[in-house]
């Protein structure tokens, strides 16, 4: 099926089962997805999309806006490093590394594959996060951790898409993705914090969130950023 969205065809992806009701969602790269009763016919589909047109068209955008964001250098020629499109420079070298230079981001690539790029992305991203962790650190090392005779967690990076950051306490670690270079400081900050919290209580819960508040009172607006 196709439907006309914003004055452009879009194909539907429609999947029968076992359900009560029609269900439309928008996929990772913007498909129109439908789950819906084996019984249900095109015309309820059709108004079921075209009556939440304006709803598909926001999200159509929010995962343009989020791929744009959380690009790597694979695709297109701007990379957004800590909420600031930088432009993409590739030049040949004998080995693989990344260097920002006020607004371009130059790889050094000995060739100039999607896998090399990546890496050597992900590995100045790493690289570049664990050093703004020493720095910001401190302040939760002491009113989190030593006021409570919690040990000091060791902080480490790796590649992470379903979340920003774990805290595994009976470990003393924590874990941030990555992905923290596209978006501004300020969500780096939050997410920090976010896990050092998980120290005093395991769960999203109030008291949770009251420690949260009373150390960074614009917590919320950070959140926002990072969706």
């Amino acid at each position: 099926m196709e439907v006309l969205i914003g004055g452009i065809k879009e194909p539907v992806t429609i999947t029968r089962k076992k359900v009560k009701r029609i269900t439309l969602r928008i996929g990772k790269q913007g498909e129109i997805l439908i789950s819906c009763p084996r019984w249900a016919s095109q015309e309820e589909i059709r108004r079921l999309i075209y009556t939440n047109e304006a709803w598909i068209l926001d999200q159509k955008l929010r995962r343009s806006r989020e791929e744009a964001v959380n690009r790597e250098g694979i695709e297109g020629d701007r990379i957004c490093w800590l909420g600031e499109f930088r432009t993409v420079v590739y030049q040949p070298a004998a080995r693989d590394s990344v260097t920002v230079d006020g607004d371009r981001i130059i790889f050094f690539l000995k060739e100039k594959t999607q896998e090399r790029i990546e890496k050597a992305f992900r590995k100045a991203a790493s690289r570049t996060l664990l050093e703004m962790a020493e720095e910001a650190r401190e302040p939760w090392d002491e009113t989190i951790c030593a006021a409570n005779g919690i040990p000091l967690p060791e902080i480490k990076t790796r590649y992470m898409t379903s979340r920003w950051g774990v805290c595994y306490p009976a470990k003393h670690t924590i874990t941030l993705s990555t992905r923290l270079i596209h978006y501004p400081v300020r969500c780096f900050e939050y997410v920090l914090l976010h896990e050092y919290a998980h120290f005093l209580v395991p769960n999203h819960s109030a008291s949770f969130y009251d420690i949260v508040r009373r150390n960074m009172p614009d917590y919320k607006e950070r959140i926002r950023l990072l969706k």
